[in-house]
């Protein structure tokens, strides 16, 4: 099931909520998605869109099972719509579903109602109560509209500076995210949740670096096996880095010819070029999607794509980021699709830059939000209101600082990029992915993260737990350097030639990142600025499509005029916050 929305009733509900609300199903369309379930009683309501037909089980009695995610697996096998009811029951097997997971249960009618996502929170769930109602939904936008709009101060701050959210806000007032590895109950207008499973403990001892990867390799090597041998028609996502490339060192030869490969690149890059020698190889089916070659849409189209693109991510990651990516599918086969996302929590993302043995601290908090949260997706400051700016910065600071663990530094950064930026960020992008495809991501077995959060952070630093890994998969892959011209097998055995390579590569994104932070630029994905323009362009041509900016009050009208009127411009991550304020008061 795409989209989701039970609402439970109790003794105080309002009279507008006792019934399907139409602004709330709307948000559970889409252009190629309609709602096909609903079902009314005394105690509430739900409703579901783009029902697949294994994905909703209705036997007699009023109960109900819906599976919110396509994929539904563990390392060895897919487990059925049917067995999900007794598995949020009993509680002891959700660990071992891969993210991203979802489903919904209710045994019989008048009984409570159970939603449950996975352990990582990557399937993005949101909930919020009023005065005798309660609800959970895959769509922030329906429970807003059930709450009657407005906007989190805090929620939109955030997403003004960063460019997605931290914690469990969104951009609308009372609504928020599920939080990993949650349960939630609704019966009789309340609401109570639990946690099934605590985050990833860190280790009072690191394991060596030796066994960590032997289990790892062994993680990866089951799991695929055993997916590919399910699903031969698997694709497998495929660039030039280091992620897509252990996936397939995780494969056994004889499962690596004639399966498909993808890449989405643009022009003869080192992705491009890299997976097509990769392919060649080993005798896979490899496909190139140029998105430099896609045929760009009219400027009325671009708009209309970036809203759809919007309201798909629920308002909170850029639409501009993932607009070229729709455009791109769109023309792609939407079958099992193996992809790779994950191993930075094995590299350590945040490490560059950052003391070796420190313990957090506010100092480094904020050093680390000014250099590398606030850089790349935070909205043109002339944009906003300098009240609301300071406000933002200083709320969202504030957060910050209580979404970093104490004790040692490098081990608090790994824990945010997956307790904050996988699950609030990378999971709203692929939950989009994870109901329009089979979607399927080894690395997000609790096990392989579990490991790669215990190794010490000394043996993650420069990609070596990485190089160590793909030389125990695939010693011949090993050797074959990145997109980045870096070899695997250097960097595992941390070389001389290889740390000579790595600070090189490190000294580069650091002088990126100097002269981002001096020009007060900005880092947009691919096709973000392409379609930036084109939102614009038809923007100046057609005010009325964006006149509800004016009645944003964040935003400063002087700006705005300037901006349709072709004084200035503004970079791809500010328009992208625009099309986002303009989609939370449009329905599909």
């Amino acid at each position: 099931m795409r989209a989701f929305l039970c609402v439970s009733l109790g003794p105080g509900a309002a009279d507008r909520l006792r019934h399907p609300l139409p602004s709330a199903m709307d948000c559970l369309a889409d252009a190629d998605t309609v709602v096909d379930h609903v079902e009314e009683g005394a105690d509430g309501w739900i409703a579901g869109a783009g029902t697949d037909p294994d994905d909703l089980l209705s036997p007699a009695g009023g109960g109900f099972t819906a599976r919110l995610a396509r994929t539904v697996r563990t390392r060895l096998a897919d487990v059925p719509t049917s067995e999900l009811g007794a598995l949020l029951a009993h509680e002891d097997g959700l660990t071992d579903l891969l993210p991203p997971f979802a489903a919904a249960h209710r045994p019989a009618a008048g009984a409570p109602v159970v939603v449950a996502g996975d352990w990582l929170g990557f399937r993005q769930l949101y909930w919020w109560t009023g005065p005798g109602v309660a609800a959970v939904s895959t769509s922030a936008r329906a429970l807003a509209a059930l709450a009657g709009g407005g906007f989190d101060a805090e929620g939109l701050g955030a997403q003004a500076l960063i460019g997605w959210q931290i914690g469990d806000t969104t951009v609308f007032s009372g609504v928020r995210a599920v939080p990993p590895a949650t349960i939630v109950t609704l019966h009789e207008g309340r609401l109570t949740s639990r946690q099934y499973a605590a985050p990833p403990a860190r280790p009072e001892r690191a394991p060596a670096l030796d066994d960590a990867v032997a289990e790892m390799a062994d993680v990866l090597r089951t799991f695929e096996s055993s997916y590919v041998g399910a699903h031969p028609d698997s694709t497998l996502q495929l660039t030039g880095g280091h992620d897509s490339r252990i996936l397939l060192a995780a494969l056994p030869p004889e499962q690596r010819a004639g399966l498909p490969t993808l890449t989405l690149g643009a022009g003869e890059t080192a992705d491009v070029r890299i997976a097509a020698e990769l392919s060649r190889k080993y005798g896979m089916k490899h496909r190139i999607h140029r998105m430099d070659e896609q045929r760009w849409p009219e400027p009325h189209e671009a708009h209309t794509l970036a809203l759809e693109a919007a309201r798909a991510l629920e308002c909170q990651a850029s639409p501009l980021a993932l607009a070229p990516l729709l455009l791109a599918e769109s023309h792609l086969e939407q079958g099992h699709r193996l992809s790779g996302l994950g191993g930075e929590v094995a590299r350590g993302f945040y490490y560059a830059g950052q003391p070796t043995h420190a313990t957090t601290s506010p100092h480094l908090v904020e050093r680390l939000a000014r250099w590398r949260l606030f850089s790349n997706e935070a909205v043109a400051p002339e944009a906003l209101d300098p009240a609301v700016l300071e406000a933002a910065r200083e709320s969202t600071l504030r957060r910050l600082n209580d979404y970093f663990a104490p004790g040692d530094w490098l081990r608090a950064t790994d824990e945010f990029y997956l307790l904050h930026r996988m699950h609030r960020w990378a999971a709203v992008h692929g939950t989009v992915a994870a109901v329009r495809r089979y979607l399927v991501n080894p690395m997000f077995d609790r096990r392989f993260i579990e490991l790669a959060l215990a190794v010490a952070p000394a043996d993650k630093r420069d990609s070596q737990l990485l190089g160590r890994l793909m030389s125990r998969l695939d010693p011949e892959l090993a050797a074959i350097p990145l997109d980045t011209g870096l070899v695997p097998a250097q960097l595992g055995t941390r070389s001389l030639r290889g740390r000579v390579q790595t600070r090189t590569v490190e000294a580069r994104k650091i002088v990126r990142k100097v002269g981002q932070r001096l020009t007060r630029g900005r880092r947009p994905q691919l096709g973000a600025s392409e379609y930036a323009e084109l939102v614009l362009t038809h923007w100046r041509a057609e005010p009325k499509a964006c006149a509800a900016l004016y009645s944003v009050p964040v935003l400063r009208h002087e700006w705005l005029d300037g901006l349709l009127g072709g004084g200035h411009g503004a970079d791809a991550t500010t328009v992208a916050f625009l099309i986002n304020l303009l989609a939370v008061g449009e329905p599909a």
